[in-house]
C-alpha cells in the first residue's frame, strides 16, 4: 500500500513539474515577443511622433507580420537597437526607407520567394518593375497591415471594368489571361447589342442538344393542347 501511494505521489509531482515548465516556457515566449517589440527603436520612436508617422506602427501591431516576428528593419533596413534616429536610419546599417521597385520585390521575396518570382514574370509585375503603372506588393496587400486582397473589389481602384476578374489568378496575369478577358467582354458586348432582354426561344442550334429540343417540343405541344381545351370550355359556357 505504501509503495502504491509513493508511486502515485511521484506521478503527481512529475505531472506538476511538466505543467510548470510548460507554463513557464509559454510565459517566457510571450515576454520575449512583447519585449522584442518594445526594444525596437523604430516602434518606440514612431509611436511618439503621432499622426501619419505613427500610423505604420498602429497598422503593423497585431498584423500577421508582427505575429510572426517580422520587424521594421527586415523590410526597411537600419538598426532597430540604436538609441538615436541618426543611427537607426543610417545607410551604413542598410537603411533603405520605403522599398520600391526591385528593392520591394527583394524585401518581400525574403519570405515569399515563390509568390514574388511568379508575380515578377506576370504582366502586372513587369509593368510595376518597368514603372508603367503595375501595382506593387504593398499596393494590393498593404504595406504594414498585410492581408489577402478581395478580388475584384480591390481591382476597381485601378480598373473601371473588372468583368471576369473573379475568374483569374491576379498573381499570374499573362497574355492568355488578357485574351480570355477580351473574349468575355466581346461576348457580353454582342449580347448587349442584340438586346439585354433574353430571347423567349433559346438558340436551339448553339445551346440545346436534340434530346432537349424534343422535350421542349413535346412540352410546347401539351401546352398548346391545354390552352386550346380551356378556350373551348370558355366558348361552350358562353353558348
Amino acid at each position: 500500500m505504501i509503495e502504491k501511494k509513493s508511486g502515485l505521489a511521484v506521478f503527481i509531482c512529475a505531472m506538476a513539474l511538466v505543467f510548470a515548465v510548460s507554463a513557464l516556457g509559454q510565459k517566457n515566449a510571450s515576454q520575449h515577443k512583447s519585449g522584442a517589440a518594445k526594444n525596437i527603436s523604430c516602434v518606440t520612436c514612431h509611436k511618439t511622433l503621432g499622426g501619419e508617422l505613427a500610423k505604420p506602427v498602429a497598422e503593423w501591431t497585431g498584423s500577421v507580420h508582427q505575429q510572426n516576428g517580422i520587424t521594421c528593419n527586415m523590410c526597411h533596413g537600419g538598426d532597430p537597437a540604436a538609441t538615436s534616429m541618426d543611427k537607426a536610419m543610417s545607410k551604413d546599417h542598410g537603411f533603405i526607407g520605403a522599398p520600391h521597385g526591385q528593392a520591394q520585390f527583394d524585401a518581400c521575396g525574403k519570405c515569399h520567394a515563390t509568390e514574388v518570382a511568379e508575380y515578377a514574370k506576370s504582366i502586372m509585375g513587369k509593368a510595376y518593375l518597368e514603372g508603367k503603372g503595375g501595382p506593387s506588393c504593398a499596393k494590393c496587400h498593404g504595406a504594414h497591415h498585410n492581408a489577402i486582397p478581395e478580388v475584384p473589389q480591390l481591382c476597381k481602384s485601378c480598373h473601371k471594368d473588372t468583368t471576369g476578374f473573379d475568374q483569374i489568378d491576379p498573381m499570374n496575369v499573362t497574355e492568355a489571361t488578357v485574351q480570355m478577358l477580351s473574349k468575355m467582354k466581346i461576348k457580353l458586348g454582342e449580347q448587349k447589342v442584340a438586346g439585354t432582354r433574353p430571347s423567349v426561344v433559346p438558340k436551339i442550334k448553339e445551346d440545346l442538344d436534340p434530346y432537349v429540343i424534343g422535350l421542349i417540343a413535346f412540352g410546347g405541344s401539351i401546352f398548346v393542347f391545354i390552352l386550346g381545351y380551356i378556350i373551348y370550355l370558355i366558348l361552350e359556357k358562353r353558348d
